[in-house]
């Protein structure tokens, strides 16, 4: 008899008697288990998962922020596989409050008491992992139990590309001043603005995100050779393989992506002056802008941007204004018809979180702006080939 490390109730909203318990002994899904075939959110490499007896199972390596998964089936019991150490995960059923899994490390768990009727879950990865790579290895049902067909993936696709603005930075937090592991464990990329604009539009989406990223140099010049350029065709940010999804065609592509003059240039770094930076800033654009239309053509390109009429910089107005030109003129190159540059609000931003990140109140500040702007132009989730 196995003896289980831990056993809790889901949620108090959960139906009476469901438990949640993780075995760290790995001996929980049978062999003759059956994996379910999630719907996934996110750039995942998929793999077959271990130990390969169990046919049909598969890993799912993840490192870039937001991914969920959703499966559908029917019985009392649903079974889960991790091998990831560093993230906080959350899991949903049938519309319970969601149960905290952070950091689950090398286990099984299993959820019983569910019932025996029909049953949805979904699984959220909530923190930022850019440095190592998880991987989750499904969901499962006992063999006595029946797999169904995944949900069908949303009408809507919004993908967004960005820096710790995105990714949640340290959103939990009580304290501007954090050390680096409380930044891991006090992110949360479901509270950032961008999951709650795809939330409230019922969208499917990617938050392609890094915290500090830039799209050619990054804030303090740190990490150079990974900016954004670089790493954004990556199913993983840490591997060289490229992405592809032939599903995944977003009608709109949020982009955020200011990093690259946040601070100044620093003595050896291969920019001679701000102007040279600027250049290779829209070369890295025009290459960015190429590879979205080549994966959806026809997506609506949006590039919120700073409201400086009050500024009184007139260097910083012309950078703008010769940036965003730039930006459109190579958008059109492309091919791209449709982009915009929305200001953003004019809100004073708490920025309360780690480092003097945005609070969640700023978060739903954003949410709320986007989402208005996005559903006053319904025009954006229709294809320009299909009418």
């Amino acid at each position: 008899m196995l003896i289980w490390a831990v056993g809790v109730m889901l949620a108090a909203s959960a139906p009476a008697g469901v438990t949640l318990t993780t075995d760290p002994t790995n001996r929980s899904i049978r062999q003759d288990a059956r994996p379910l075939v999630p719907h996934v959110g996110g750039r995942v490499a998929v793999s077959p998962s271990v130990p390969s007896a169990r046919k049909g199972a598969r890993g799912y390596r993840h490192q870039w922020p937001a991914i969920y998964w959703e499966a559908a089936f029917t019985g009392d019991q649903l079974l889960l596989k991790f091998d990831d150490d560093k993230n906080e995960y959350r899991l949903t059923v049938d519309g319970a409050a969601p149960r905290r899994l952070p950091q689950p490390g090398r286990v099984e768990m299993i959820v019983r008491g569910l019932g025996p009727g029909r049953h949805r879950a979904r699984l959220d990865k909530i923190t930022e992992s850019v440095d190592s790579a998880g991987t989750f290895h499904g969901f499962f049902v006992p063999r006595s139990e029946a797999v169904r067909p995944p949900p069908l993936p949303r009408a809507r696709q919004i993908e967004f590309i960005g820096d710790s603005g995105m990714t949640g930075y340290g959103i939990r937090s009580d304290t501007r001043t954090c050390t680096k592991e409380e930044v891991r464990l006090r992110t949360d990329s479901s509270a950032a603005w961008p999951a709650m604009v795809a939330r409230s539009i019922d969208a499917d989406y990617q938050i392609n995100a890094i915290s500090g990223i830039g799209l050619v140099r990054n804030f303090e010049a740190v990490m150079p050779g990974r900016a954004m350029s670089t790493l954004y065709p990556r199913v993983l940010p840490g591997a060289p393989q490229e992405w592809r999804d032939p599903a995944w065609h977003p009608m709109v592509v949020v982009i955020v992506l200011f990093n690259d003059f946040g601070t100044a240039l620093h003595p050896g770094e291969r920019w001679s002056d701000r102007a040279a930076l600027v250049g290779d800033y829209v070369r890295a654009y025009r290459q960015l802008i190429d590879a979205i239309h080549r994966q959806s053509p026809g997506a609506t390109l949006v590039l919120p941007w700073i409201d400086l009429d009050k500024s009184d910089d007139a260097a910083l107005k012309q950078f703008s204004a010769g940036a965003q030109a730039a930006i459109r003129s190579a958008a059109i190159d492309a091919g791209v018809t449709r982009i915009e540059f929305p200001l953003l609000p004019s809100f004073v931003p708490e920025n309360s979180a780690c480092d003097y990140h945005g609070s969640r109140n700023d978060h739903r500040q954003l949410a709320e702006w986007m989402t208005a702007w996005l559903n006053a132009r319904p025009a954006v989730w229709k294809r320009p080939d299909r009418r």
